[in-house]
């Protein structure tokens, strides 16, 4: 069972009654997300992706994991669900100019194409529960979200859903790793779970959209961007401001409106495709209101979870 406070109102499940009104204000701050970055050191592994720590390590989140015995990958069939467009365009996603801490949805130009919904086996045909995005590796095949929103490998990725429309196509999953202590007990110190994506058309799901780099060890200096699918709507929201160390291994932010199905969404610096330095999850699986987020401070554990997801398929430990 997961430790601290009883998890009352989880952001993956149903949005609450109480309806939580913004009213945008003109935009008097602009966050720079990609100024002056501090120079960062890409860690020689067999993947990419995995951008190094830029200040004093953060303490370890537990030891460390172990494979946990492969499941059968399921058949990927042709279904009835749109093959991704390979023409679709990827581009830089420009941050709106926003009062940081206050959400507002964002229209379908603006989707960041590599951060999607997470639906169930029947697709578009169901509803979305939760917000996943695609991490750069050296396969391709990688999707990032909290662990307590990847349950089944029927699940579907959908990049950029906008108002029932999948631009990018419907993608499969073949496996689900997860950390042992979180299949354990579900430690909110290991909320977080990659997905490895079958391809689709010959195309791998980051060639076609692309992918964030992985954060490690960030620390709180920079303010972070984070996009997710509230469960109630068929546009995400975004969100940007400053974060801080919640404890040793968790993560805060104030940003509004984040209701239910918004569990997994990437938290980014520097731009889109950026950093991605967390994902919505870990304490009370994401937070008990809607205006206050956590996540699990990236550290040892997300690398080395990350580097068995991104090693051969084989030796993965999945869920």
């Amino acid at each position: 069972m997961m430790t601290g406070r009883t998890r009352h109102h989880p952001k993956h499940r149903a949005a609450r009654s109480r309806a939580w009104m913004v009213t945008i204000l003109m935009a008097s701050t602009l966050l720079c997300i990609g100024g002056a970055a501090t120079a960062q050191s890409v860690l020689e592994s067999p993947a990419r992706g995995v951008v190094a720590s830029t200040s004093a390590p953060q303490q370890a989140a537990g030891t460390r994991q172990q494979p946990v015995t492969p499941s059968p990958s399921p058949t990927v069939s042709a279904s009835p669900s749109p093959s991704p467009s390979l023409t679709a365009s990827v581009s830089a996603f420009p941050f709106p100019s926003t009062t940081p801490g206050v959400s507002h949805s964002l229209p379908a130009s603006q989707v960041p194409p590599q951060v999607g919904a997470v639906f169930g086996s029947s697709g578009l045909g169901g509803s979305h529960f939760c917000t996943a995005s695609v991490v750069d590796s050296a396969r391709g095949d990688l999707i990032l979200s909290a662990a307590h929103c990847m349950n089944s490998t029927s699940d579907v990725f959908v990049p950029a859903y906008h108002d029932g429309i999948a631009p990018y196509g419907v993608w499969h999953l073949d496996r689900i790793v997860v950390d042992q202590q979180w299949s354990a007990d579900s430690d909110p110190d290991h909320d977080v779970a990659f997905g490895i994506v079958a391809p689709a058309d010959g195309r791998t799901i980051q060639s076609v959209v692309g992918g964030d780099e992985l954060g490690i060890d960030q620390g709180t200096s920079k303010p972070v961007t984070i996009v997710g699918y509230p469960q109630t709507s068929q546009a995400p929201l975004t969100c940007t401001n400053r974060i801080s160390s919640f404890s040793s291994t968790q993560l805060e932010i104030g940003c509004t409106g984040f209701t239910g199905g918004t569990s997994g969404s990437p938290w980014v610096t520097g731009g889109i495709p950026g950093t991605v330095i967390g994902v919505l999850g870990g304490y009370e699986t994401g937070g008990d209101t809607p205006d206050i987020s956590y996540s699990v401070a990236f550290g040892p554990s997300v690398e080395n979870l990350y580097q068995e997801a991104a090693s051969d398929r084989t030796a993965v430990g999945t869920a």
